[in-house]
């Protein structure tokens, strides 16, 4: 066996036991994260600021003022929001029919 072929062979044995090695690495890491998610309670977040709060709470907001206010804005705006949505086309559509109704002239 020549010098280059030695090399070679050592070259291919360290790559292989870094492969190894690394895939070890990645099956210890992936468990770990594992065994944390089991570690956590169930729980939801604020939809305002995030904060970790309790399944059943409805709406899902913590007890902040600052959040239960803007949750009740944002929840008016998108109520509204939601009836200017079905409401325009409809009217647009009533109009339309109408034209039509009284011979387009």
């Amino acid at each position: 066996m020549s010098r280059a072929d030695r090399i070679a062979a050592a070259g291919m044995r360290t790559a292989k036991e870094a492969r190894e090695a690394a895939s070890k690495r990645k099956r210890s890491e992936k468990r770990r994260a594992s065994d944390k998610l089991l570690d956590v309670e169930s729980h939801r977040h604020c939809v305002v600021c995030w904060k970790p709060i309790p399944l059943d709470s409805e709406p899902a907001v913590c007890g902040d003022i600052t959040c239960i206010e803007n949750n009740k804005k944002r929840e008016s705006s998108r109520k509204r929001l939601t009836i200017m949505l079905y409401l325009f086309p409809g009217i647009a559509i009533l109009l339309i029919f109408l034209q039509l109704m009284t011979g387009g002239a």
